[in-house]
């Protein structure tokens, strides 16, 4: 088991005094192992920011203690604090270039900050600007770069002195689609190749979703739901992870969906409309068919919607599945015995007059 890199025990931070008062964070634990991908998620305003801030003790909170590869950050001040920030990379979502420095200037500035001799500092930054794929914007201006180049140059910057931990602070949130897709594969590679721990916080599940290997949801200051991306995209228990997710999945069954009738055409046979939900290998069985040749039945697929969570096959079919009614009763037996979620909407009995699932 993988040990833990950051943990955060009952943080609370508040801001202002007496009825100006603002509780930003409020008894907040959580654990980020060592070199996972840990995502935040909450609408704005719900605390996310405040958290990253508090991580890098660029806010201070007023109770609890924030743990860093064994060391409370929170007790830490003056060149103690300095020394432990530089094991913390930072990314920001307007990048916050340097405007008078070349890519090489900006990559190499806090190197010098650190006193990194001048040969050690060109190898340093070649290397990082490499690994970003700019060696050929090296010496170019921020206002000559486009919004993904710039934010490559943040990356590398933020590798500089070697972290163990890398915050990205809505990273992707001022990028395209497709400029976003190109940088979470680089911090997809970044993670793998220097098993750096990344927490990344963010408004968007898509971004959760593709790389992020455990998640927390924040909610007015607190963390709501925790757990491992597909286990909490699979079975979200609060309302504010469900919102997130339907967003993403497209979970909801289209209304003409609902509004179908089921006929059925075999004399003596009942049918049932069925929703199955799929995750990780099961998405990989051929189950429908398996269902056909067992049961006798005949199967209508009349939805479907498949998806891919940090590479893990997700998603549901809605079919119509008609037989006599022994055999569908054990067709959808069967499929629950192979660990998939079964959903009944509809049915129609052997008089053809519909009936609830």
């Amino acid at each position: 088991m993988a040990e833990t890199m950051i943990r955060l025990s009952n943080v609370t931070k508040i801001y202002g005094h007496g009825d100006g008062q603002v509780v930003a964070l409020r008894d907040v634990s959580l654990e980020v192992k060592k070199g996972e991908i840990f995502g935040i998620i909450g609408l704005s305003g719900a605390g996310k920011s405040t958290l990253i801030r508090c991580i890098n003790r660029l806010e201070v909170p007023q109770r609890g203690t924030i743990e860093i590869g064994g060391r409370d950050i929170t007790k830490l001040n003056g060149r103690e604090l300095r020394e432990a920030r530089r094991g913390i990379g930072m990314i920001f979502q307007h990048f916050n270039l340097l405007s008078s420095r070349t890519v090489f200037g900006n990559v190499a500035f806090p190197l010098e900050v650190a006193g990194v001799d001048r040969a050690e500092l060109r190898k340093r930054v070649k290397e990082l600007v490499d690994l970003v794929g700019l060696s050929d914007k090296l010496y170019a201006y921020p206002s000559q770069l486009s919004g993904g180049q710039k934010q490559r140059v943040g990356i590398a910057r933020a590798l500089a002195n070697r972290p163990g931990v890398l915050l990205c602070d809505e990273a992707t949130s001022a990028l395209d689609p497709e400029t976003t897709k190109s940088i979470l594969n680089l911090l997809r590679d970044v993670n793998r190749r220097l098993e750096l721990t990344i927490v990344l916080i963010t408004h968007e599940m898509n971004v959760i979703k593709e790389i992020c290997d455990t998640v927390a949801v924040i909610e007015n200051g607190q963390i709501v739901e925790n757990g491992p991306v597909v286990e909490v995209f699979a079975n979200p228990r609060t309302s504010t992870a469900r919102r997130f997710i339907k967003g993403v999945l497209h979970t909801e069954i289209p209304e003409e969906i609902r509004q179908r009738k089921l006929i059925v055409h075999r004399e003596g046979c009942v049918g049932k409309t069925v929703r199955i939900s799929f995750i990780g290998q099961s998405a990989g069985e051929p189950v429908i068919s398996s269902l056909i040749r067992r049961f006798d039945v005949d199967v209508n697929i009349i939805y479907a919607n498949l998806d891919l969570i940090k590479e893990t096959p997700f998603g549901s079919l809605i079919v119509e599945i008609v037989g006599p009614d022994d055999n569908v009763e054990g067709s959808l037996q069967y499929l629950a015995d192979q660990g998939l979620k079964i959903e009944v909407l509809n049915g129609v009995g052997p008089t053809g007059l519909e009936s609830a699932g």
